[in-house]
């Protein structure tokens, strides 16, 4: 509930016409539902902003391009705030709108001029831009992205990832009227094809993007060539590749366009594996996650094992528990308490920070980028 303060600033505020709409927002439980979010839209001044269950608009013109902030592109960010969307990002980076050719990036240089609401300003800018698009890892993270048509290299009834390193071909990802996969999901990546068509009119030509989701974000991942985008020829690679393999080597894998048709819209995806012959170490233990692999790890609680990113937040916090853990065996009261004390207030330090990054109100980008 609004609290009298504020529903009296906002009165004054909102015209007569819109006090309707406003005093339905005050009966909106303040705990959203999966697919609830409120839309007040104002023909005053006010803002543009967004959060879990709310967003509110005005026709404010940005003066770097015009555009209105009623634009498809702005408000299609801000209701993904509401749905529970963050900032995309590039890989390499904590920087928020990194990402150009998402939408939780606007405003960006992949927008295009709005194909029915085509009214431009006096300087000859059109005022309603559209896209571009969702890119797949933000669709899976929030639980959106048809896991039905997502190519993860394991054939109908296969007990063994069969179609490595076979040739497969992606449909543009929010084209799911052509039949085909929309997507390729290869270990904690995700691979997609966009078409400069519709709502991607904007990013200008075919292209592959790979991303990645952890810390409640996407990232994006630049090629072999450090481009934010695989064209045909392009890849992308880790780990160990070379060919021929040397007697003794480590894993790794590459996943390379080999083919995009513009015209069939498919593009088509070689990913190459090089499976690890370097002999395990001696001992009775066992490597979890740690440096061997990628820096993460695993938390294995009733049998169920839930594996944790090296960069999340959630890795931090087993890091502390288990120094809380240690600090339990210390004999010197003092010096137990202050081991206990500091990792409880970490711990306590980053439940804060990320509640706080869930339930604040997000605004779009100052200016224009083009990564």
């Amino acid at each position: 509930m609004l609290s009298r303060q504020t529903f009296d600033e906002w009165d004054r505020m909102i015209d007569v016409n819109l006090k309707g709409v406003l005093y339905g927002v005050l009966v909106i439980p303040r705990k959203p539902t999966a697919r609830s979010v409120c839309v007040v839209i104002t023909s005053a001044p006010s803002d543009l902003f967004g959060g879990l269950g709310g967003v509110v608009a005005d026709d404010g013109r940005r003066p770097d391009n015009g555009m209105t902030q009623l634009s498809p592109s702005l408000l299609g960010q801000e209701m993904g705030h509401g749905y529970g969307l963050n900032h995309s990002r590039m890989d390499g980076s904590l920087d928020d709108y990194q990402d150009g050719r998402d939408v939780m990036s606007t405003p960006s240089y992949f927008m295009s001029p709005h194909p029915v609401y085509t009214e431009r300003d006096g300087q000859g800018r059109p005022i309603f831009l559209i896209g571009p698009g969702l890119n797949a890892a933000n669709m899976w993270g929030m639980g959106w992205l048809d896991l039905t048509r997502t190519w993860t290299g394991w054939g109908p009834g296969a007990t063994t990832p069969s179609e490595l390193n076979q040739p497969f071909e992606l449909r543009p990802l929010h084209r799911p009227d052509l039949p085909g996969y929309l997507c390729a999901r290869f270990g904690d990546f995700f691979i997609e094809f966009r078409m400069n068509e519709l709502w991607d009119a904007g990013i200008g030509e075919p292209v592959v993007l790979i991303h990645d989701y952890f810390d409640g974000h996407s990232y994006i991942y630049f090629n072999d060539s450090r481009q934010p985008q695989l064209l045909v020829g392009d890849s992308f690679s880790r780990g160990y590749t070379a060919e021929p393999p040397s007697p003794v080597h480590g894993s790794g894998f590459k996943i390379t366009v080999t083919a995009i048709n513009a015209t069939t819209r498919t593009a088509t995806i070689q990913i190459e594996t090089w499976s690890s012959n370097i002999p395990a170490p001696a001992g009775p233990g066992s490597l979890l996650g740690a440096v061997a692999s990628d820096g993460g790890g695993w938390v294995i609680v009733n049998g169920r094992v839930t594996p944790v990113p090296p960069r999340s937040p959630e890795f931090t916090l087993l890091e502390h528990i288990a120094e809380a853990r240690a600090g339990q065996g210390i004999r010197n009261g003092v010096a137990r308490g202050m081991v206990l004390r500091q990792a409880y207030e970490a711990i306590g330090g980053i439940a804060a920070a990320e509640t706080a990054e869930i339930q604040s109100y997000r605004e779009p980008a100052p200016a224009i980028n083009a990564a």
